[in-house]
């Protein structure tokens, strides 16, 4: 007998109430809220014939970008395959995953396009697409799926406002940030705990320089995005980068500590922007003290090189931060190897991943004008780091700051001058301009 989801989309599953009990799960994953591996579990358990309800469990495993999760992942995969004959867009989401997990990241998006295009109410193919093209470095689609799917939802079916959220996301990250904004907040509106969401407006407003609006609209959602969310420590993050342009190391380190300092639960992403925040204070001259210490005993844990370029820029800045030059030598070492590979993956290493490493063991180990030369020789091939425009800011800072000390004004001058243009009110950037007068 066949079912299909609220927006049409027909599912392999035993009855209605399978149907019911994978929706519930995907308005926990749309939500990065509760535990939908935990419901998908219950799921199986109770209808192991539910494709999607597997497909889901391995889509969450490859896109955390955790090394000890591929194994699940593919457990997952395989148990998919094993729940017996699937739909046709089931087949395509777990070749999907599989080529995303063999480092084809552009046939894995190949396959989401054409799942798309035959069943544009799709939810969940959509929001596991959307995190393969942020991951993927394809800024393009991160602002064309949600759109279609838009176009394609009227605006009674349930999941909508999502949709919504990953649309003011995608309009961000192509510099529309007047509609981003407009798109973010009608989200937010719609459902006050879409942390995605939140998240949008809270990269427009850092994008545009306004930290006194960010401090306050992440302020006033704390207990929305905060509590009860996996995509807690991120949106920390966000709110930590307003204090830190307006040179509030106090308020930096505050929230480090209440969430992103690594834990026994912290996964690699957790990690990343643990060492993304510290970095930029690294860069600002400000202490961080024994916490580079901690962080880089979490990477060497947790990490493994190699599983996504994201992972090993931020590996790379973690050991570099903690002055561990023996891991960080080995870590370029393994990544040389990994580079020769044949897959995307390896590109995104050869093209940028190497760079950027290189540039950062150069930083620390004083050589200015070394990172200067290989950050600014990146070019386009800087969006192959991936991520969002906000976690790549990371270059430009480290660029400048190796500027300036290796005394490369006119460059320094250009980069900041530019910078104060979008950020009229930042502190930092002031600062550093007048370290070029002195």
């Amino acid at each position: 007998m066949g079912f299909a989801d609220p927006r049409g989309v027909p599912l392999t599953a035993r009855d209605s109430g399978s149907v019911a009990a994978f929706e519930e799960a995907l308005g926990q994953i749309l939500a990065f809220a509760g535990d939908p591996v935990g419901a998908l579990d219950r799921l199986i358990e109770g209808d192991p014939s539910c494709v999607q309800a597997h497909l889901a469990k391995a889509a969450i495993y490859a896109w955390s970008l955790h090394p000890s999760f591929v194994g699940r992942a593919r457990e997952a995969l395989a148990a998919a395959e094993a729940a017996g004959p699937a739909l046709d867009h089931e087949r395509r989401q777990a070749a999907a995953v599989d080529a995303w997990l063999g480092g084809r990241y552009d046939e894995a998006c190949r396959e989401f396009d054409a799942i798309l295009a035959d069943e544009p109410r799709h939810l969940a193919a959509l929001f596991f697409a959307h995190q393969a093209d942020f991951f993927a470095g394809r800024t393009e689609a991160l602002e064309l799926r949600p759109r279609r799917m838009l176009e394609a939802l009227p605006e009674d079916l349930p999941g909508r406002g999502f949709v919504l959220g990953m649309w003011a996301f995608g309009l961000e990250e192509t510099a529309r940030f007047g509609e981003a904004e407009e798109a973010g907040r009608a989200a937010v509106a719609a459902a006050p705990r879409d942390v995605w969401a939140i998240h949008a407006v809270g990269h427009v407003l850092e994008e545009t320089g306004r930290s006194e609006e960010g401090i306050l609209w992440y302020g006033e959602r704390e207990e929305d995005w905060a509590g009860n969310s996996y995509f807690a420590v991120h949106n920390a993050w966000h709110l930590a980068l307003y204090h830190l342009d307006r040179e509030e190391e106090g308020a930096v380190l505050a929230i480090y500590d209440r969430f992103l300092a690594p834990g026994r639960r912290s996964i690699l992403l957790n990690l990343c922007d643990a060492a993304a925040l510290l970095w930029r204070l690294h860069l600002a001259g400000l202490p961080a003290g024994a916490r580079w210490r901690t962080l880089a005993d979490a990477f060497a844990a947790k990490y493994r090189p190699g599983c996504h370029v994201f992972d090993d820029v931020h590996a790379m800045l973690a050991f570099v931060g903690a002055d561990r030059s023996a891991e960080a030598a080995r870590l370029m070492a393994d990544l040389a190897g990994i580079a020769e590979g044949g897959d995307e993956r390896a590109r995104q290493l050869r093209r940028a991943g190497l760079p950027i490493c290189r540039a950062i063991a150069a930083f620390g180990q004083g050589d200015w004008r070394s990172a200067v030369d290989l950050l600014s020789g990146l070019g386009e091939d800087r969006r192959l780091m991936t991520g969002s425009h906000a976690q790549r800011d990371i270059l430009d800072l480290t660029l400048i700051e190796a500027a300036i000390r290796a005394r490369e004004t006119s460059l320094a001058r250009e980069l900041l001058e530019r910078r104060l243009e979008r950020r009229p009110e930042s502190a930092r950037i002031r600062r550093d301009l007048s370290r070029l007068a002195a």
